[in-house]
């Protein structure tokens, strides 16, 4: 989502009005296999902890046996899943094209020039 700020703005929210602070943090992780697997922790201040392991493909399956014919929603939340890939490829193909990696493919020892 676009309308949030980048920076971390501290407590992700509050449980109760003025009460408990959480926090959520959200992380990506692919198995061998090749799932996508969504790993949410939810901390609430310094009591609880409690880590969701979700697989991508309940959430897009969610998504679609759920439509209510909006296929404006829909349109856009493919065209922000491509923006995203697109950034992941970028990344990885720069970092796959560093002179680091180029020079461990060939058991090279790089230094950056002086």
């Amino acid at each position: 989502m676009r309308d949030h700020p980048a920076a971390d703005i501290g407590e992700d929210g509050r449980l109760f009005d003025g009460g408990i602070a959480f926090f959520i943090d959200h992380d990506l992780q692919v198995t061998n296999s090749g799932t996508l697997f969504i790993h949410s922790t939810i901390e609430v201040g310094e009591i609880d902890r409690l880590i969701i392991v979700k697989p991508f493909y309940e959430i897009i399956g969610d998504i679609i046996d759920n439509v209510e014919d909006d296929y404006v929603e829909l349109y856009s939340i493919a065209n922000e899943l491509i923006r995203a890939a697109e950034r992941l490829r970028d990344l990885a193909q720069r970092i796959e094209d560093s002179e680091t990696t180029i020079a461990g493919l060939f058991d090279t020892d790089y230094g950056p020039p002086a």
